[in-house]
């Protein structure tokens, strides 16, 4: 399989971070689905009229929504005011920032971790029957991103825990106690996520291999009876003699009918 995949870019409606353009022939299986089935026509038949001009955008959307809520987990940029500011390699290299846009580092970010899984994986995206895996391959991206803006929390503000009122005294005193940061549970909690994605993703593949290796040994005793029948088939028909069948003599056996002395 080749090291990259032409995918289809999730993230494409933003020309500052385009790369080569995805060859026709990949994308178009996907869009011809969608024309014949959904937005258009469930659109027109609640009574909203779609020029030919405006296909392309209902396309666009459906193309870029068919695996799932990653399609919009990208942060709108929020210019200077944007909380992970500190880790934008935009504005680090002191480029314009795309204000309003969806934010193409984390569009690139996603689309990255999609491919790399996808080569590690030997996945086809374009097959359907790779469909589950390559949702759930977008679905570890997704989890693998909200990951990133957590532990750009725990670099900005690196401790552990934080005091927390968790109750009043009879006087009215507020009662702390520390808690752990909430970017730390978060941290946590879609590792677990993120592992057992992995986990099932592995799973998916060794239980393919070992129904490969279960057929291919069925079919290997198959062989050998078969031809161990037709070599026997053919001995008797030559006129072969009767070889004599190996037995062992059993003294002393009691009948099932017979009383048993005790």
């Amino acid at each position: 399989m080749p090291e990259e995949y032409n995918m289809i870019d999730l993230f494409d409606d933003d020309d500052s971070i385009k790369e080569e353009p995805v060859e026709e022939k990949a994308i178009k299986p996907v869009l011809a689905d969608i024309n014949e089935s959904s937005l258009i026509k469930l659109s027109e038949s609640a009574g909203v009229t779609v020029p030919k001009e405006k296909y392309e955008v209902i396309e666009h959307f459906m193309a870029r929504a068919q695996y799932g809520h990653q399609a919009a987990l990208p942060m709108k940029c929020k210019g200077k005011s944007c909380p992970f500011i500190g880790m934008c390699p935009l504005e680090e290299a002191k480029l314009d920032l795309p204000n309003g846009k969806d934010c193409p580092v984390e569009q690139a970010l996603i689309q990255m971790w999609v491919n790399k899984t996808i080569g590690a994986l030997n996945i086809d995206p374009m097959d359907p029957e790779f469909a589950v895996d390559v949702d759930m391959i977008y679905e570890l991206a997704g989890m693998e991103l909200l990951r990133m803006r957590a532990g750009h929390h725990m670099a900005t503000d690196p401790a552990l825990v934080e005091e927390k009122i968790v109750g009043y005294s009879p006087q009215g005193q507020p009662i702390y106690d520390e808690k752990p940061k909430i970017a730390l549970l978060i941290l946590e909690k879609y590792s677990k996520v993120v592992n057992k994605l992995r986990e099932q993703l592995l799973a998916t593949r060794k239980s393919q291999a070992q129904a490969g290796q279960l057929a291919g040994d069925v079919s290997v005793r198959t062989a050998n009876i078969m031809a161990r029948a037709k070599k026997i088939a053919e001995a008797r028909r030559s006129g072969g003699s009767i070889q004599d069948a190996t037995f062992v003599e059993v003294e002393n056996e009691v009948k099932s009918d017979e009383p048993v002395d005790r």
